[in-house]
């Protein structure tokens, strides 16, 4: 068995693609993966440290909004269609597995031109428009949450539809269960922590955060005399060095342990991030990127009590450390998020969306 997985852009679209292979090789020990994605983000580093052959094809990110970009976006997309083509001759998937990402698009359309069955997932509540330029050719949609039951057609033409079919399946979102595996002491010995002693997790995404890279570093002096952090900055992005109670990363691989380690979590609101944070029961304060699909997301957290959501234009590093400084000593209401957030999402996603990809796959 041959599967094809492609994504890329942010760490957010590769995760549930390496959980969902992890999955498939439970049930095909000698199934093989190749992952296509984009020149740029971090995919090739990710594909390459789970063992999955790497290839890259051209892509452009089409914006929802005036751009200059948007002129040429249609020259990458053949040009990445023509590479796709060749790809899929050569590898000869039995199916193929995106999560929205836009590097998905020219490879999609190829696999449909040459009638390979692919499955795509939606993580977040609103439909990515890779996603939306991709339903028709997928044979099967599957969703992290309901209401994005409704967001996909079912049909074409006269037979459009927006309701629940055979095609739109409620998964929830892959989530890679080994990383559950990593211990506190695991953690604290791979980044040198302190047994005693408070820790903060600062994730950026793949690409890093720039605000909250900048949020960390102004609140640094004060902050690390209340906890001991852990800090994914993003490649090329470091600013300061390690020092007493501060450990920064440009790039964390063992991202069981560093959760595992962690008390409470600082991150972007990518759908990834939040289903690692609903996995392990994390503590979050999440501060969604302005003007994105993350602010659904955060709403959704905050609508259910789930994490403490913030916005970027509110956040100084004076109120962010005395946050911190607070949340040490709310036991019983950081107690409740945790329960809170690890029940936002359907479990053993997983395992149902490699099940799928088999199926079609095999047949």
């Amino acid at each position: 068995m041959k599967i094809l997985l492609v994504g890329g852009g942010s760490g957010g679209s590769v995760s549930p693609l390496l959980a969902v292979a992890e999955e498939v090789k439970k049930f095909h020990p000698k199934a093989k993966f190749l992952f296509v994605g984009s020149h740029m983000g971090p995919e090739k580093l990710m594909a390459t440290e789970a063992e999955i052959p790497f290839l890259s094809i051209s892509a452009s990110k089409l914006r929802r909004y005036f751009s200059w970009s948007n002129f040429i976006s249609p020259l990458f997309t053949l040009i990445g269609f023509a590479q796709s083509v060749k790809i899929l001759k050569d590898f000869k998937p039995d199916c193929v597995f995106g999560t929205g990402s836009f590097v998905q698009v020219p490879l999609v359309w190829a696999a449909w031109f040459l009638k390979v069955p692919v499955v795509l997932h939606q993580q977040d509540l609103q439909p990515s428009l890779a996603n939306t330029l991709c339903q028709v050719p997928a044979k099967k949609i599957t969703v992290s949450f309901e209401d994005s039951l409704t967001h996909f057609a079912s049909g074409l033409g006269l037979f459009y539809k927006k309701t629940r079919s055979e095609k739109l399946i409620l998964t929830g979102n892959p989530f890679r269960e080994e990383l559950l595996k990593a211990t506190k002491e695991q953690g604290i010995s791979l980044f040198g922590l302190k047994k005693d002693f408070p820790t903060l997790l600062v994730l950026g995404g793949g690409t890093g955060a720039a605000f909250l890279n900048n949020l960390i570093e102004n609140c640094l002096p004060d902050l690390s005399k209340t906890v001991q952090i852990i800090h994914a900055t993003g490649k090329g992005k470091q600013k300061s060095k390690d020092k007493e109670n501060y450990h920064s990363y440009e790039f964390i691989s063992e991202m069981g342990k560093a959760y595992a380690a962690a008390d409470i979590v600082l991150s972007r609101a990518g759908l990834s991030t939040i289903t690692e944070l609903s996995n392990f029961k994390k503590l979050s304060i999440i501060v969604p990127m302005p003007n994105s699909h993350q602010e659904i997301n955060a709403f959704l957290l905050a609508n259910l009590k789930a994490a403490i959501v913030l916005s970027q234009n509110e956040l100084t590093p004076q109120n962010f450390t005395n946050l911190i400084r607070k949340l040490l000593f709310e036991h019983k209401l950081t107690e409740k998020m945790r329960e809170n957030i690890s029940k936002i999402m359907p479990k053993n996603s997983s395992k149902k969306i490699a099940e799928i990809i088999i199926k079609l796959a095999e047949s």
